[in-house]
């Protein structure tokens, strides 16, 4: 027998909401735990075989640009975990790389690698599968498999053209030092691609830790380059990651850097320092001490250079879509927040419930052809 839902029913509804919400909202019919959108995804890193994903391609000719990041341990050197795209589960024909562990004791290293599927040839299986696979491989030091990580994952539209000769390539700009502000702000660097705050150009304060990378973002515009110079200690280091971790350094010096200027035609280069410089987007700035030093407070000091021109890409973009761009890879979800439709999600399921019991209290009143009152069945 039907009965309407009471208080402590609808209460038991609600409690249950945050288990329900993820299978409700996160999982729809049809979805696939093993495939990567667009956006950040939180993963753990292998054991005792590689792990695959699936990318679902949305437009022929796209280029896919994925990231992976983690926190690894600071007793390992040399190559870390393997980052790979084919056509096939087996297949790594697409494109790889791998995180490289130069130096020891650091006690928290950032470790970053990327890959980039982009070809120059319109037919090639890489550019028009409609699926394809990313395969992350065992770490090669025991002590970083199963370490929490995060995959970035960007789908790039195709261009209208693919006569990338089409798009100039704007020079390379010489190193100028950069005068820090006599006032510079107080900033709190991030230890992570997903809690680096996004600054714009001039002088930030942060308290370094040796051993320990702190970073900052900065949005850089096609055509557009990135200095970057710390102040107030001669041991600091400064490099430069592009929006999907690629490296992005032109050229550097004690306490400085300077990013290539962003050009789509990067993408074609076999230098390993342009990686990051064939998407606009944002750069993180990585500073940091050497293990053994000092703790320091220093100045570091950011300017963007150029302006965007010949050198923005002609994307085709559906018909109602927004203009592409790459932006900031957004960070994996936090355990103490949900995101936007999670909420929206929540609302839609107590809107039903509320109707459910409304319904349930007619169904409780309804009257017969006689005029008497009856209980629902």
């Amino acid at each position: 027998m039907d009965r309407p839902l009471g208080a402590l029913s609808l209460l038991g509804v609600l409690l249950a909401l945050p288990v329900l919400l993820p299978v409700l909202v996160a999982a729809p019919a049809g979805a696939d735990e093993t495939s990567l959108a667009p956006g950040s995804h939180a993963i753990t890193l292998p054991v005792d075989a590689p792990t695959t994903f699936r990318l679902h391609r949305t437009a022929t000719g796209s280029t896919f640009h994925v990231g992976l990041w983690y926190v690894g341990a600071g007793d390992s050197v040399g190559e870390g975990v393997r980052l790979t795209v084919g056509t096939t589960p087996a297949d790594a024909g697409c494109g790889g790389g791998a995180v490289f562990r130069p130096t020891r004791g650091e006690p928290a290293p950032l470790l970053t690698t990327t890959v980039s599927t982009w070809t120059d040839e319109p037919e090639h299986a890489c550019g028009t599968a409609a699926e394809l696979f990313v395969t992350v491989g065992v770490p090669s030091d025991p002590v970083d498999a199963g370490r929490r990580a995060t995959i970035v994952v960007q789908e790039e539209p195709p261009l209208s053209a693919y006569a990338t000769d089409l798009l100039s390539e704007p020079p390379e700009q010489a190193w100028q030092p950069l005068a820090p502000e006599p006032s510079p702000e107080a900033t709190d660097a991030g230890a992570t691609p997903a809690d680096a705050p996004v600054v714009g150009p001039g002088s930030h304060e942060s308290r370094l830790r040796p051993g320990r990378q702190a970073l900052l973002a900065v949005s850089v515009d096609w055509d557009q380059s990135l200095r970057a110079q710390v102040d107030g200690s001669a041991e600091a280091t400064v490099t430069i990651l592009g929006p999907v971790l690629g490296d992005d350094v032109a050229s550097s010096g004690p306490g400085w850097a300077q990013s290539h200027v962003t050009s789509y035609l990067h993408r074609n280069s076999f230098d390993p320092t342009r990686a990051g410089a064939s998407l606009e987007g944002v750069r993180y700035v990585l500073v940091g001490l050497p293990p053994g030093t000092p703790p320091a407070t220093v100045t570091l000091t950011l300017a963007v250079d150029g302006e965007p021109a010949g050198g923005v890409p002609d994307y085709i973009v559906p018909a109602g879509a927004e203009e592409p761009t790459t932006g900031r890879p957004a960070p994996a979800p936090a355990d103490d927040g949900a995101p936007a439709p999670v909420w929206l999600g929540a609302g839609a399921l107590v809107l039903l419930v509320a109707v459910a019991i409304g319904v349930r209290r007619h169904r409780g009143r309804r009257t017969t052809r006689r005029g008497a009152r009856v209980r629902g069945r």
